[in-house]
C-alpha cells in the first residue's frame, strides 16, 4: 500500500502525484539550466561600449521552468482539492511569502504564452569568471514590463487575462529580485505542499539536482531551496553587521554629508599594519559602536584629532562641540562629496558592501 504523503496540501490521487513527482523532477532540472546558463554567456567587455550583456540563453531556459511551475500550481495541486481545500490553498498563497512568488510567476508564463510581448530580463550585476562573465538575472520591475502585460487582466471579456493577485503578486515578490532566487522559492512552496512530490538523490535523503554547483562566488547566492534567499539572508547580515563593533582600532571622521536634514559621517577606519579603509555612518550606529568601546575621533580643518563623545541622549560632540555642526574640512581631492555619497547610498542598498566596511575581513566577529 502506498504510503500517505504529508505536507501542507498531500496530493492523493496517484495519477497527479505521478505527474507532480515528473513535473518536480523536471523544474528541478530547469532551474540547473537556467544556473548553468547563466554562468555560461556570451557577456563580452566592448572597447568602445562597456560591458554588453546577454542574457537570452538564461530566457529561453526560464520558460519550461514557468509551465512546470503552472502545471504544479493547477492540475497537480489545486484542481485535485475540494472546493474547501482549494479555498484555503489560494489564501495560503496570497499570504505566504514562496505562494506569492507562485502567483506572481504566473503573470510571467501568461506573457511567455499568451501576449506579443517579451519580458526582457534585468541584469545589473556581472561577475567575471576567467575569460567569461557570470551575469545574475532579475525579473523586470512591474513599471518597467511592456504596457501590454501590465494591461492583460483578467474580466468577463478576457478570460485568459492575469490575475489582480498575480499582478500584485509579481509587484511585491518577483519584479526585481534574482530569477534562480524565485524559481527556487516556487519548489520549496510545491515541497512544502507534499515532500513526496520532490525526487532524492538516488541513496539518499538530499534533493536531487541541489545544491547548484558552485561558480563564482561574490557575497552570498542561494544555491538550494532550504536556503534563505538573498533578501532575508542580507537583513540577517546587516543586523549582525550593525550589533558588532567595527574591525580596525578606531575610526577618522573627516567629512560630514547631510542627506535631506540627516548627518551621515565619513572618513576611514585604521586597520592593522598602517593601512585605512573608507566608512560612511549615519549617527545612531556611531553612537552603537562608541557605546560598546569602540573609539571615534573627528579630523579638525587644522589636522588635529578631537575624541568624539556621546551623552546619554546620543548626541555626539567633538572638541565641545555638537558634532553635526563640527568644521570639517571640505574635500578637495579624492574622495569627492559625490563620491562619498555614491558609497553611503550604496551602504543603505547593500547590506554585504555595509559589512565590508564594517568589518573588512568580510564578517563582523559573530557571523
Amino acid at each position: 500500500m502506498a504510503q500517505t504523503p504529508t505536507g501542507l496540501f498531500p496530493v492523493t490521487d496517484l495519477d497527479r502525484q505521478a505527474k507532480g513527482q515528473e513535473k518536480m523532477h523536471g523544474l528541478a532540472l530547469y532551474i540547473t539550466h537556467v544556473w548553468e546558463a547563466a554562468a555560461s554567456t556570451d557577456t563580452t567587455l566592448c572597447r568602445d561600449h562597456g560591458l554588453e550583456v546577454d542574457s537570452e540563453r538564461v530566457a529561453l531556459e526560464i520558460a519550461p521552468a514557468l509551465a512546470a511551475i503552472r502545471t504544479l500550481d493547477l492540475e497537480v495541486i489545486r484542481f485535485g482539492l475540494s472546493e474547501a481545500d482549494a479555498r484555503r490553498y489560494l489564501d495560503l498563497q496570497k499570504a505566504d511569502p514562496q505562494g506569492q512568488v507562485v502567483l506572481g510567476l504566473v503573470l510571467a508564463r501568461n506573457a511567455d504564452i499568451h501576449l506579443p510581448a517579451t519580458l526582457d530580463l534585468h541584469v545589473d550585476r556581472v561577475v567575471g569568471e576567467g575569460e567569461g562573465y557570470r551575469v545574475m538575472p532579475s525579473w523586470q520591475p512591474y513599471d518597467e514590463l511592456p504596457a501590454v502585460v501590465r494591461a492583460n487582466r483578467r474580466s468577463q471579456s478576457n478570460k485568459k487575462g492575469t490575475s489582480e493577485y498575480s499582478h500584485n503578486a509579481y509587484q511585491d515578490v518577483v519584479g526585481g529580485h534574482l530569477v534562480v532566487e524565485t524559481l527556487l522559492d516556487a519548489f520549496a512552496f510545491f515541497r512544502r505542499c507534499d515532500p513526496t512530490l520532490a525526487r532524492r538523490a538516488a541513496g539518499t535523503d538530499d534533493l536531487a539536482h541541489f545544491p547548484l554547483p558552485e561558480y563564482t562566488v561574490h557575497d552570498y547566492e542561494r544555491r538550494h531551496p532550504d536556503q534563505p534567499n538573498r533578501s532575508d539572508f542580507g537583513a540577517e547580515v546587516r543586523r549582525l553587521t550593525e550589533g558588532a563593533p567595527p574591525s580596525g582600532s578606531g575610526r577618522e571622521i573627516s567629512y560630514r554629508l547631510t542627506i535631506d536634514g540627516t548627518a551621515v559621517y565619513c572618513g576611514h577606519t585604521v586597520e592593522p599594519f598602517g593601512l585605512r579603509s573608507v566608512f560612511t555612518e549615519a549617527a545612531p550606529q556611531i553612537v552603537r559602536d562608541m557605546r560598546a568601546g569602540y573609539p571615534y575621533v573627528a579630523v579638525a580643518v587644522d589636522g588635529v584629532h578631537h575624541t568624539v563623545g556621546a551623552d546619554d541622549d546620543g548626541r555626539l560632540t567633538a572638541d565641545g562641540v555638537a558634532l553635526e555642526d563640527y568644521p570639517f574640512p571640505q574635500p578637495h581631492r579624492h574622495p569627492l562629496p559625490q563620491t562619498w555619497l555614491a558609497w553611503w547610498q550604496l551602504t543603505l542598498e547593500d547590506s554585504f558592501w555595509h559589512r565590508k566596511q564594517r568589518h573588512s575581513e568580510g564578517r563582523p566577529r559573530d557571523l
